[in-house]
């Protein structure tokens, strides 16, 4: 298992479908992309920024329930990859001490341990099959983009998306989040 980080959240070159890039803290600093859908990459943005909601957004509302039993998310692997789907388990820790695992997609995995701060594991088969060297990952910009070498490479584009999102949450009212036929 290798150590992963979000990178952030951006979009495919002439896409509009969310895509949720993971970096490997240490090693060869590879990337993972996984595409999620439009209510994961919010609910990812505000638990990035820490946003507090009027109301919780489903993630936060599991990670609140987990707690009311007595229970604690440890940790979130990234077990296996089938059919392009990445997999997910959620390592608990229950209130008698005795660790549970549970299945769980890898946006939502990934989401809740960004709520919870707690580490992102890869398995080494899932990176060694889809990862993306880190020269493979686009940046935007000029030459003062270009990466320093001793802090890996830049994700100028990703963080231009997460920074964008983030300026779209913290002025979102409870209405922007309401369904069109309420």
């Amino acid at each position: 298992m290798a150590e992963v980080e979000v990178a952030g959240v951006g979009q495919e070159q002439g896409s509009e479908d969310p895509i949720l890039l993971l970096r490997e803290r240490d090693g060869s600093r590879r990337y993972l992309a996984i595409w999620i859908g439009a209510p994961e990459a919010t609910a990812l943005a505000a638990a990035e920024v820490a946003a507090t909601l009027p109301r919780p957004l489903t993630h936060r509302l599991l990670l609140d329930a987990v707690e009311a039993f007595g229970a604690q998310l440890e940790r979130v692997r990234l077990t296996a990859l089938v059919a392009g789907q990445f997999h997910a388990e959620l390592d608990l820790t229950t209130a008698d001490g005795s660790a549970r695992t549970v299945s769980a997609r890898a946006s939502d995995a990934v989401t809740l341990a960004v709520h919870q701060g707690c580490p992102i594991d890869a398995a080494e088969d899932v990176l060694a099959e889809a990862a993306l060297p880190a020269g493979a990952v686009a940046t935007v910009g000029g030459p003062e983009d270009a990466p320093d070498e001793a802090a890996g490479p830049a994700t100028a584009d990703v963080e231009t998306e997460v920074e964008r999102l983030r300026r779209e949450l913290a002025e979102a009212t409870p209405d922007d989040f309401r369904a069109e036929d309420e």
